[in-house]
């Protein structure tokens, strides 16, 4: 346990914790919950305060140095997925673009079909007859 704050940063961690246990302590209209998070929020920045340490910050650090793999091993590992993604998606479009085809002659296919005569003639019939209320509801 290292610490790495700045005297500012402790002393405002310090001042907030205060604040929030103050508040919780002498708050009015506050249920119970609300008092119970500010109380250990407060507890919490003052005990960053006092010890110089914070653990968020402590656990950011450390995902952002990865241990044991080289910058140049994790660009190179990159580089392959990047290509691997790259080609995934260049044959996702030509099965896209294949699949589009074949729907489009399909429907040419099934477009060549004529209607039924009974069909045409129920169209025809229902374009003629007047509305009627149900139409309208």
């Amino acid at each position: 346990m290292q610490s790495k704050m700045h005297p500012a940063d402790r002393y405002l961690r310090l001042a907030t914790g205060v604040a929030s246990l103050s508040s919780a302590v002498y708050g009015r209209r506050q249920s119970a919950l609300t008092r119970a998070l500010l109380a250990g929020f407060g507890a919490m920045k003052i005990a960053e305060a006092v010890t110089g340490f914070c653990p968020m910050k402590a656990s950011v650090e450390r995902l952002a140095k990865p241990s044991g793999v080289s910058a140049e091993s994790t660009r190179q590992w990159v580089q392959k997925a990047s290509r691997a993604v790259g080609d995934g998606t260049k044959r996702s479009m030509q099965k896209a673009q294949d699949s589009a085809k074949q729907a489009a002659d399909l429907v040419q296919a099934k477009s060549d079909t004529p209607i039924p005569d009974e069909v045409a003639k129920f169209l025809v019939e229902d374009n003629k007859r007047e509305p009627s209320d149900e139409d309208n509801a």
